[in-house]
């Protein structure tokens, strides 16, 4: 009946007397056209059912999301009324949509037919490839008496290997520290979670701030891919919430994917890796396999070549999955730690490795490491953060939080290239981001804010050094202070860094702290902390060696630094003039009070403006308790009058002057300082070992 009244209706040319469907409204006339049976079938074409079958929607039939973005261009069709609630859309039915219209698909799972296969469209082209011809970093091979003191050892290599920005140390063949990943336990049980990564479009820079708007169609990704991963029984029996690892949000660079075991994840990555690198034998064809394609296995030099194929000329959309900055504290540290101790059956095995310096866990809290003096309660620079990627997963262009010193180590897997830029280039690369992409930054001022992946043909054409490094299972990877660097794997694998900071990177930390002031932007260490700790140190170090006649390595190597013309005396020298200058300048008239050894033991405070760190002083009033500003924005604090605020400190200036002179070597504020602050006695009996008594 119906359709004879619309029949009627098209006979007698009349539309404007149809009543008007939901999100249609009646602009102005039109003239219906005649739709044939194949130009109907043809717009009505979706993904083959086949299982495995290549969906015919790649360079035929338009999809959902192309007829979407060609109705926006209707006047006549009102937008609002055809939204379709994407949260609550059946996940296998998107299954088999792409998410981009713009380039096809390169990883389609799940078909109308069955939901757990995954079909891996993109292939190799190894005639296109685009491997870069870049100079290696250097390579170290320490004998095992060399390989006993970490942090000698890296101070040793630096000059050879600085100017280079990274270095590969190979340890000797007698160092095989147990791999606790693949204990049972871990490997079938905890569970992390992923981030996906679009490689065909990390070379367009994305504000991290701009990732909160795509929230819902991340949440549709994820929701697809983890789907894939039930249906294909990726899953041991565990509940979902089982041993479950997440991290800040600001830690990472990606889209949130969904949770695997480590087992479960190599699964899924090797059956990428084998399915993009298969060959096409155009010759034979399909009578090669089911398929028409061979297995590959490619190269460490292949998987480079296509990977800056895929960023420079893209031809298809790439999506992996990657681990990021997983918290060794929070899943399972590689490395045997004293808790593993207690319950394991290789007791001597993990005795030898658990105190070890190349153990990530103990290397930023070496003798001789500055990040000794911060805890761990108010920084994670001191714990160490687990990798799982798979071929193509990367973590993009970087320079290290504060400019700190990293020691990576990788525990299993596929080779993981390493790309490095000096640093001395450091500021010329932040250069080229900003005039490569200034149309990408709107108001982002720093390129760290950015998340791209710059070829090294475009770094190079700038004037930039950069150099390469292939990192494989059981070696380490140490990255400089201020050095710009890049990375992506080339298969899955697992690996573990952390940072470190020794004497040496004092002026990179303190020069870099000014400039994230100015910038406003979040520190993660307080570098006032360390270097006061530091000097507390140092004095405690000359008191033992002058009073005590001490002469342990530990303190000679604290000696080292100090003296009129060290660096560690040089720095505090020039922090407490800039204090000086801000005390009498900007906050003269204020009352001071002592600040509290616990104002910034368990939470670090910083500048509710700038967010500079408090360790020394502090503006407060009393209308706001527990809220300070730097000595800088005293007068942003508040609108109270001056007499309401307050100035707290930690040391007088004369306190601060005599530390500088007891650096310096003069005895008696040695005595004064260690007496004072210390607490020592002519008959105690110090060591070096004793400095956690010196953390303020």
């Amino acid at each position: 009946m119906g359709i004879e009244k619309v029949g009627t209706a098209l006979s007698n040319e009349n539309p404007e007397k149809f009543t008007v469907p939901p999100g249609f409204v009646s602009l102005t006339s039109f003239t219906l056209k005649k739709v044939t049976d194949s130009d109907e079938a043809s717009a009505s074409m979706g993904v083959d059912n086949a299982c495995g079958a290549e969906p015919s929607w790649i360079g035929s039939a338009p999809t959902v999301i192309d007829f979407a973005k060609a109705m926006e261009h209707k006047p006549w069709i009102l937008h609002n009324q055809l939204k379709c609630n994407r949260k609550d859309s059946d996940p296998e039915h998107e299954m088999n949509l792409p998410l981009k219209a713009s380039l096809p698909e390169g990883v389609v799972r799940g078909c109308p037919r069955c939901a757990n296969c995954q079909k891996v469209i993109s292939r190799w082209c190894p005639e296109e490839s685009h491997k870069p011809v870049l100079e290696d970093a250097p390579v170290f091979h320490p004998t095992e008496e060399e390989f006993k003191e970490t942090l000698k050892y890296i101070s040793n290599i630096r000059p050879k290997a600085e100017h280079f920005g990274i270095c590969r140390i190979v340890p000797p063949p007698s160092w095989q520290p147990p791999c606790l990943l693949k204990e049972k336990c871990v490997w079938e049980s905890s569970k992390f979670e992923t981030y996906i990564q679009r490689i065909d479009e990390l070379k367009k820079p994305i504000s991290k701030g701009k990732l909160s708007s795509t929230h819902e169609e991340t949440t549709v990704k994820r929701r697809r891919v983890s789907q894939w991963s039930k249906e294909h029984q990726f899953s041991n029996g565990c509940r979902e919430d089982d041993n479950d690892v997440s991290c800040p949000d600001e830690c990472f660079e990606s889209e949130s994917g969904p949770k695997f075991t480590l087992g479960d994840f190599k699964k899924y990555a090797d059956n990428f890796k084998s399915q993009y690198f298969c060959i096409v034998d155009k010759a034979v064809g399909s009578s090669v396999s089911s398929t028409g394609y061979q297995e590959s296995r490619p190269s460490v030099e292949d998987v480079e070549g296509e990977y800056w194929r895929i960023i420079e000329n893209p031809s298809e959309a790439i999506e992996v999955l990657c681990g990021i900055n997983v918290s060794s504290r929070e899943f399972q540290s590689g490395f045997p730690v004293d808790s593993n101790l207690s319950h394991s059956s290789h007791m001597t095995e993990y005795l030898e490795y658990a105190g070890s310096g190349w153990n990530l866990n103990n290397t930023p809290m070496l003798p001789g490491s500055l990040l000794l003096f911060e805890s761990s309660d108010t920084s994670t620079a001191s714990i160490s953060q687990l990798f799982m990627g798979m071929c193509f997963s990367s973590l993009c262009w970087k320079v290290e939080e504060h400019h700190l010193y990293s020691l990576c180590y990788m525990h299993l897997g596929s080779p993981k290239i390493w790309y490095g830029v000096p640093a001395g280039y450091c500021y010329k690369l932040e250069g080229v981001l900003k005039k490569h992409f200034t149309h990408y930054l709107g108001q982002v001022e720093t390129p760290w804010n950015l998340i791209t992946q710059v070829p090294p043909s475009v770094l190079k054409s700038e004037g930039i050094p950069l150099f390469r490094c292939v990192q494989s299972p059981g070696e380490f990877v140490v990255t400089f202070p201020g050095v710009y660097h890049s990375e992506f794997d080339c298969g899955f694998n697992c690996s573990e860094r952390v940072n470190f900071a020794p004497f040496d990177w004092l002026p990179y930390g303190q020069h870099v702290v000014d400039i994230y002031s100015e910038k406003r932007r979040k520190t993660s260490i307080s570098h006032d902390k360390l270097l006061i700790g530091a000097a507390m140190v140092a004095v405690r170090a000359k008191w033992e060696l002058l009073v005590m006649k001490n002469e342990l390595f530990e303190n000679t190597q604290w000696i080292n630094i100090c003296g009129k013309d060290g660096i560690l005396t040089k720095l505090i020298k020039l922090r407490i003039r800039q204090e000086v200058m801000r005390r009498e300048y900007l906050c003269s008239s204020l009352q001071s009070q002592r600040m509290e050894d616990r104002f910034d033991l368990n939470t670090k405070r910083e500048c509710s403006i700038c967010l500079f760190d408090l360790h020394f002083s502090a503006i407060g009033c009393t209308c706001s308790p527990g809220k300070y500003t730097c000595l800088q924005h005293a007068k942003f604090l508040c609108s109270c009058a001056s007499d309401a605020k307050y100035l707290l400190i930690r040391y007088k200036i004369e306190e601060l002057n005599v530390l500088v002179k007891a650096l310096e070597g003069d005895l008696g504020a040695i005595k004064k300082w260690a007496v004072e602050k210390l607490g020592l006695t002519m008959s105690s009996n110090f060591s070096t070992e004793a400095a956690e008594g010196t953390r303020l």
